[in-house]
């Protein structure tokens, strides 16, 4: 009896070690968001920016994309709540609504999560145009109030077909040039030699 007791005293102290802390955890979110929707505020005049592409640019998959972010916030992993710091998110062929940009940003290939506060990625985009976009979030993946994300900008991918038929064209044209010089019918040695004079008495 005197250890079913005790067992159950244990339990009771557990679950009253627990209570407390369980109580308190819904009032700490909103210490560091500025509103009911869980948006951080962020400072005035902060953006993030892409450091190695803009718009209309042409490139070739797989691409390097690097992530700028105005000096007046800063990068951390997801779950970090500290003031004006978040994580980049890069949206591809994508927007968010008025409505998604007071929500957790979703997790797909195209919202690409960066929670481990990366500022750069590579993408493997198939041949065509394509739209980029970041936007940074907090620590609960919810985007900032006002928003600080990059302009949208569009991209061409080149295709490796197309540029294949050129390779080949002109692997075609350096094995045609060399022919005329060599003369088969310089390898008698009659017309050898008569080239040989001919040349020389000119």
């Amino acid at each position: 009896m005197r250890k079913f007791c005790f067992s159950v005293l244990t339990a009771a102290t557990i679950v009253a070690g627990i209570g407390p802390a369980l109580a308190q955890t819904p009032a700490s979110p909103p210490a560091a968001p500025q509103s009911d929707t869980g948006q951080s505020t962020a400072p005035a005049g902060a953006h993030s920016y892409f450091v190695n592409l803009r718009d209309g640019d042409v490139v070739t998959s797989p691409i390097k994309v690097v992530f700028g972010l105005s000096p007046n916030m800063g990068v951390a992993p997801a779950g970090v709540d500290k003031p004006n710091v978040g994580h980049h998110h890069l949206l591809v062929d994508t927007t968010l609504s008025e409505d998604e940009l007071t929500q957790p940003i979703p997790v797909d290939a195209q919202h690409i999560h960066f929670g481990k506060g990366q500022t750069e990625t590579t993408l493997t985009l198939p041949p065509g145009k394509h739209t980029l976009q970041l936007v940074l979030a907090n620590w609960t993946h919810i985007p900032f109030a006002p928003g600080v994300q990059s302009e949208l900008i569009t991209i061409t991918v080149k295709g490796e077909d197309a540029a294949k038929p050129d390779t080949v064209a002109m692997m075609k044209q350096a094995e045609q040039k060399p022919q005329p010089m060599h003369q088969p019918q310089h390898q008698h040695p009659h017309h050898h030699h008569h080239h040989q004079k001919h040349i020389y008495f000119k």
